[in-house]
């Protein structure tokens, strides 16, 4: 092994000019941080192995000693094999949040916050979570650009939703430097967040090419309705080298249209309550290296589903650094396929098959489950809206709701009728309704499609 800094975009700044002091301590405890990352995640099994058992003790036990929820789950002592713990339902997340609040205290001198998932697949959960926590999602999403060997140079725009109160097209923050407190120590790229409203596309695309994107980090949903607006070829030209998917799953064609314009997909796996889960392979498009500085992931086979060729089953997560709010065996809603290694040689348990939420699943009428998708750009190229959304209200039953329209002529509810139909594959009662907005009610995620029988 060799360390090398001779291609590091180091600032001009980088070291500091105090006696006896190579880094600032900020600067240093970062590069910290990252080395233990690295060496979490890609050392030897056996010692990361005994890491993570050691990290899974410790979450039992302070889960026990605080509360009776978890004592009466894994023992007084937090004994119980991991594999023995009962699985933990959303229901009885919100019963132990509700009755127990947070498991870190003043005394324990370690901040707390609050937080709640996005609702998009039903009432939000809250929970807890430390300072550590909000640490560690920042320096795990940094420490992927170290463990690819990305260029750090570049600039980094982030697309988000705009909120229900904004009134412009699209809202601007930026932030500096997307490293952070590694600022002062790398030469890297500026950070923007832009908040677009739906249907904004063409002044979203106009705040884009104000200065060369470098890394697009955006939902399916931003890209596809971007590709449509200007092509693939106009965000590399525009200085976009990397499209950072989250959110939805990434379809096969718009990452092998990016690709032929020279743009390469990472997506990523992670939710609310846990943080990263996995990221995908530089390799293989599709399988997730799963965070083992963060979370252990397992996959009921008892329930088994089989999705065309693929079998999946309910993914279990269990966070290690979850004190506030214990995640032990937390049925995420999610379905995967799980390996013990990824055949790019990578050799840690890795995710395959991830169908997301199964409210994202439609549900046949003879009860066979399938993955259902619908592009934006597909729907927009029948009539001009804001937003839609699709909802299996019934076995047979399927609303699609076309956002910013009083109203829809027959030509184009019938258009909207077959595109949907040729998705669902038949056997499906479709009706399509033109609204003034579409009530998202507390989500801050807007999913084009939604299962409300799952």
């Amino acid at each position: 092994m060799k360390l090398d800094f001779s291609d590091f975009p180091f600032s001009a700044a980088a070291y500091s000019a105090r006696p006896m002091t190579f880094c600032e301590p900020g600067v240093g405890r970062c590069l910290s941080a990252l080395a233990d990352l690295a060496a979490i995640e890609t050392g030897p099994r056996r010692a990361r192995e005994a890491w993570r058992q050691a990290q899974l003790r410790n979450v039992f036990a302070h889960a026990a000693r605080r509360s009776p929820f978890w004592r009466a789950r894994l023992g007084a002592l937090g004994e119980a094999r991991l594999e023995d713990a009962p699985i933990l339902t959303r229901a009885e997340l919100r019963e132990q949040v509700a009755r127990e609040g947070a498991l870190l205290g003043p005394a324990d001198r370690i901040g707390v916050t609050e937080r709640a998932t996005s609702g998009s697949t039903g009432e939000p959960v809250r929970f807890f979570v430390s300072e550590m926590n909000a640490n560690y999602n920042v320096m795990r999403s940094i420490a992927q650009y170290f463990l690819e060997g990305r260029d750090l140079t570049l600039n980094r725009a982030l697309v988000d939703y705009a909120s229900a109160a904004q009134k412009a097209d699209v809202t601007v923050e930026r932030s500096g430097s997307w490293l952070g407190a590694l600022a002062a120590f790398v030469a890297g790229g500026s950070a923007r967040t832009i908040a677009a409203r739906p249907g904004a596309t063409a002044a979203l695309w106009r705040e884009l090419k104000r200065e060369p994107i470098g890394y697009l980090v955006a939902a399916p949903g931003h890209m596809a309705a971007l590709i449509a607006e200007v092509g693939a070829a106009a965000l590399r030209e525009a200085g976009a080298a990397m499209w950072l998917a989250y959110g939805e799953r990434v379809d096969a064609a718009l990452r092998e249209e990016l690709a032929a314009a020279g743009i390469a997909t990472r997506a990523n796996y992670s939710c609310e309550e846990v943080g990263p889960i996995g990221a995908e392979c530089e390799r293989h498009p599709g399988r997730y290296h799963v965070a083992t500085s963060n979370v252990i992931v397992e996959v009921e086979a008892e329930d088994e589903i089989r999705l065309g060729e693929a079998r999946v089953g309910r993914a279990l997560l269990t966070a290690l650094h979850s004190y506030a709010t214990p995640i032990i065996r937390y049925d995420v809603g999610d379905l995967a396929a799980l390996e013990d290694r990824c055949p790019c040689g990578h050799d840690g348990p890795t995710l395959s098959n991830v169908v997301g939420r199964s409210k994202g699943l439609l549900k046949h009428p003879d009860g066979r489950l399938s993955p259902f998708f619908v592009w934006a750009h597909e729907m927009t190229a029948i009539a001009p809206f804001d937003e839609f959304r699709i909802r299996q209200t019934a076995p047979g039953k399927l609303v699609v709701e076309i956002g910013g329209r009083e109203s829809l002529s027959g030509a184009e509810t019938a258009s909207f009728m077959g595109l949907i139909a040729s998705r669902a594959s038949g056997g499906f009662d479709i009706e399509v309704r033109a609204v003034a907005a579409i009530d998202w009610g507390e989500s801050v995620k807007r999913l084009g499609f939604h299962n409300e029988l799952l």
